[in-house]
């Protein structure tokens, strides 16, 4: 075997395994994903296909976010801290050199086969303790990863598992009826776990592959909304973790609003939705003082420990703003969130390109609306894993061989 041989095995199953071992293990998606650019970096052909790539408005969009970090500096006035950490996107235009047709599609298979491993680990837990569980004991050590991460997770997974039932691509009924019954583990954990902004993306996620799929069918259509209804009722009145999730939340934005025209209190803001809310708050007011170029790259824990110094108030400092679009605001402003924005435009704009016959097009478009929505809750292309599947999805679901020119 040669050594391009060898070097294209490699991509192949460093790709394969990447997908694997995303809900397990940071460091493995750290070290596969340098290993894989490394991969493609050396080998020569790989220049002249980058190359071609980026004369596309899609890998174009990952460049200019790059650019955008390192422009960013140029009005830095603090000391930069984590300006990296979105590094996974910036690689996206490399790493799509690995993945060929058969490969994503493996790739996609890995990730799914990984999740159902994941939930069977959740399952075990919470049976494990299942008379404290019902009493409200809930610990993150029941997942693999923090609650934040896994129902993203567990919603994207739903989605490829919606996608391919309802597709109709596989007409063989066994089948079809193991993956019914994963689609229906994967729905009932969802909502025994605690993740907030997984639950509300499930939602999103489950209505519009309903759409895209069966829009013509208005009687399907029905049936798969008043599905998405039984399912949500079923989850309040069985699910504690779920209920008790839905209602703090709310009790806490009340608390909150209410709260505003006083001085806050440590009661208010002790709690994930305060704390949101209140970093929130006051991230806003530190993007209006340079609303249209932002603080710089890397700017926002030293900005705002230095704000909440100098403030009156309680102000409790945070080294994000748990909101990936606010953060962005927050260093770039209205500049930086034109650009990226455009990831996101230039992801729907090659979905359409794709084939219409790709057993995947229904979650090219799904996908960039749905980190659109969850980085209102999170900083989620800040945060290492969700990150590295946005980076591991975007090279899969839009692979340039799957373009069409239009007629």
């Amino acid at each position: 075997m040669s050594l391009i041989d060898l070097n294209q095995s490699f991509r192949r199953y460093a790709f394969i395994a990447l997908g694997f071992l995303m809900p397990y293990s940071t460091a493995s998606i750290s070290i596969l994903l340098i290993l894989l650019s490394i991969a493609v970096l050396v080998d020569k052909s790989s220049y002249q296909r980058l190359y071609k790539n980026l004369k596309t408005g899609y890998f174009q969009s990952f460049f200019l976010f790059f650019l955008l970090h390192i422009v960013g500096f140029l009005w830095l006035n603090v000391e930069s801290i984590n300006w990296h950490k979105s590094w996974m996107i910036w690689i996206i235009p490399i790493l799509a050199l690995a993945v060929d047709h058969e490969t994503a599609r493996k790739g996609v298979f890995a990730f799914l086969i990984s999740m159902l491993f994941a939930e069977i680990y959740v399952y075990y837990n919470i049976f494990s303790t299942w008379e404290d569980y019902l009493r409200g004991a809930y610990f993150s050590e029941m997942l693999p990863m923090s609650h934040v991460n896994y129902n993203p997770f567990l919603a994207i997974s739903i989605g490829f598992l919606l996608t391919i039932l309802l597709s109709r691509r596989n007409s063989n009924w066994k089948i079809t009826l193991i993956g019914v019954l994963v689609l229906l583990t994967m729905v009932i954990n969802m909502f025994l776990t605690g993740g907030r902004a997984g639950q509300i993306s499930f939602v999103y996620v489950w209505i519009a592959i309903s759409f895209f799929f069966i829009k013509e069918n208005k009687k399907l259509l029905i049936a798969m909304i008043m599905s998405l209804i039984l399912i949500l009722i079923t989850a309040w009145n069985t699910s504690p973790v779920f209920k008790n999730r839905v209602s703090d939340g709310i009790d806490r934005i009340i608390l909150y609003q209410k709260s505003i025209d006083s001085k806050s209190t440590q009661e208010d803001l002790y709690n994930p939705v305060g704390l949101r809310l209140h970093w929130y708050e006051h991230s806003i007011k530190l993007f209006t003082n340079s609303p249209i170029y932002g603080h710089g790259t890397g700017s926002f824990e030293n900005k705002f420990k230095n704000y909440a110094d100098q403030s009156e108030g309680l102000i409790l400092k945070t080294s994000n703003p748990h909101s990936y679009h606010i953060l962005i605001l927050f260093q770039f402003g209205l500049i930086g969130l034109i650009i990226y924005l455009n990831i996101f435009i230039q992801q729907i704009r090659a979905a359409y390109s794709l084939r219409k016959d790709y057993e995947f097009r229904a979650m090219a478009f799904i996908f960039p609306l749905f980190f659109i929505l969850i980085n209102f809750f999170d900083s989620y292309l800040w945060s290492h894993q969700t990150q590295a599947i946005f980076a591991y999805l975007s090279t899969i679901l839009y692979r340039p061989d799957l373009y069409v020119k239009p007629q």
